[in-house]
């Protein structure tokens, strides 16, 4: 199995991206997330077979009782799934742990062949051998470029 690990803020979701939401009056739950940014996530699916795992803080609104949060991530998801790359799993919460905790006790619980980390900050200093050649970080104000799919390109394959 390969697995990218998704952040959203910054990653996805642009100041750029944002920006435009906002000019063209959309509300949070019919936002336009960053195309190119989704478009190669949908190519990495595409090349490598690599099941999509939400790694952001934003996972803990996917179970929300509350419409307006449903919304916001039927909206995400929908766009993933849009470009062919479907959320198909969720790095889970671990107490004390950092980002690389978390994804970490995924691939724990789900050996991995190869991966990638999409990520817009350096958030893994407790198991650091969960990025090490597998993070590719992501400039905030940019999102998802072709340099970032080539390294992500090369990380699953």
């Amino acid at each position: 199995m390969k697995a990218i690990f998704l952040d959203i803020d910054g990653v996805i979701a642009t100041p750029t991206s944002v920006r435009n939401n906002y000019l063209q009056g959309r509300e949070p739950e019919n936002y336009r997330y960053d195309s190119m940014s989704l478009m190669y996530v949908g190519r990495l699916v595409k090349l490598t077979g690599a099941v999509v795992v939400l790694s952001s803080t934003w996972r803990e609104d996917l179970d929300t009782n509350d419409p307006y949060l449903r919304a916001i991530m039927d909206n995400l998801c929908d766009q993933l799934a849009e470009v062919g790359a479907p959320l198909k799993a969720v790095t889970p919460r671990v107490l004390g742990g950092d980002r690389s905790s978390e994804i970490g006790a995924w691939l724990d619980e789900h050996p991995c062949d190869a991966w990638v980390i999409l990520d817009d900050l350096a958030r893994f200093e407790k198991r650091p051998e969960v990025c090490d050649g597998h993070l590719v970080l992501i400039e905030d104000s940019e999102g998802i470029r072709q340099e970032h799919y080539l390294k992500a390109l090369e990380a699953l394959t």
